[in-house]
């Protein structure tokens, strides 16, 4: 039997528990979320809403907010892209949705996150289990690290099916010889008995995806998933989580700070800094109207494909450690139109007309 990957994100082999036997997903009250219309006017339900988060990381000199009154929706059948530098809260903000915060030292202080009726922040641990991979997956950075180096990719694929299903060993492995294959990895019925260090980047990665799809989630969380993969492959595996999110009829939240793996993908993205969203916008919008000087930063830095060349104009200065974040708006340090009042007050995120749009900003200049 393998070590319990729920209680922690690396090096856990899923996002199930095999310490949870009972084969059934929990008991969670189907309330519908309250309907979004779309830019077509048709309705559009959040399958996830996150409200006002706040998760904190407690050091000897203090708790810091390293996700702060972060709030979204996922809807039905959408891809949104949470989008940001290194350092930003995006990873933090995943691992709070799944409950695989390293606790202690880090923990939500308040804030919602509802799924099906539910808050999962109040729902007792053996529950959350339950909704692990069965109903919401996730996909972590390193695939390396995440797969455990002393069992099969066969091992690791029937532990996640029969600990959520009441499958024998033969049917489980026809389900995951059946999504390996689905994915696009070689030879699957060879690869079920392979080892992580056998296989290459791209290839574990495909593990990844099938072990993370294999229950057939609701709900996909996709935390860089071509980090460290060359173009090419980075280029098929979007190219197969696509095709897997819309022929499953999933919702997904793609963890990326690639602007051009957004463009490619996204249907909305929500721009992230310093642990807080600082804008939401429908993706085509956000690109040719970003309304917050750290969107419109990150896009300045972008290199065009046009032929023009054009000298990339990088953002000044770092992201602030969260022990010393600004009393103001937290990118006004790094902002060239920063006005006095930046240094002192702090923007809420300002909604446009559309829901689920937004910016964080007092003083936006045109892009």
């Amino acid at each position: 039997m393998s070590p319990d990957p729920a209680t922690s994100p690396e090096p856990s082999t899923d996002v199930s528990d095999p310490a949870m036997s009972s084969g059934t997903a929990p008991d969670v009250s189907p309330e519908p979320a309250p309907s979004r219309a779309d830019s077509n006017g048709a309705a559009r339900r959040p399958v996830l809403s996150v409200r006002n988060l706040h998760t904190a990381v407690s050091t000897p000199d203090g708790a810091f907010d390293v996700v702060r009154d972060v709030s979204f929706d996922i809807n039905s059948n959408e891809v949104l892209c949470l989008v940001g530098e290194s350092g930003c809260g995006k990873t933090i903000t995943a691992l709070s949705i799944m409950r695989l915060l390293p606790t202690p030292p880090v923990r939500i202080t308040s804030g919602e996150i509802v799924f099906d009726g539910a808050d999962l922040t109040d729902l007792p641990e053996r529950r959350i289990r339950g909704l692990r991979a069965e109903r919401i997956s996730m996909i972590f950075q390193d695939p390396l690290t995440s797969l455990d180096p002393v069992f099969t990719v066969g091992q690791v694929m029937t532990e996640v099916i029969r600990t959520h299903r009441d499958a024998t060993k033969a049917e489980a492995r026809d389900m995951s010889v059946e999504i390996l294959r689905a994915v696009g990895l070689p030879a699957p019925a060879e690869r079920f008995d392979s080892y992580p260090h056998e296989l290459s980047g791209g290839m574990r990665q495909r593990v990844m995806i099938a072990t993370a799809l294999v229950l057939d989630p609701e709900i996909l969380i996709a935390d860089e998933p071509t980090t460290a993969l060359d173009v090419t492959v980075q280029a098929q595996i979007l190219e197969r989580l696509r095709a897997e999110q819309q022929e499953r009829h999933m919702s997904m939240l793609l963890i990326t700070h690639d602007l051009a793996v957004v463009a490619s993908i996204a249907d909305r993205v929500a721009v992230m800094y310093a642990g807080e969203i600082v804008e939401q916008a429908p993706v085509d919008e956000l690109f040719s109207d970003p309304r917050h000087p750290y969107t419109q930063g990150l896009l300045r830095a972008l290199p065009h494909v046009s032929g023009k060349r054009r000298e990339l104009v990088p953002i000044p200065g770092l992201v602030p450690p969260m022990q010393l974040m600004p009393p103001g708006c937290r990118f006004a340090p790094r902002c060239p139109h920063a006005l006095e009042r930046c240094w002192s007050d702090h923007p809420a995120l300002e909604t446009g007309a559309e829901a689920g749009a937004g910016f964080r900003c007092f003083n936006p200049q045109p892009f």
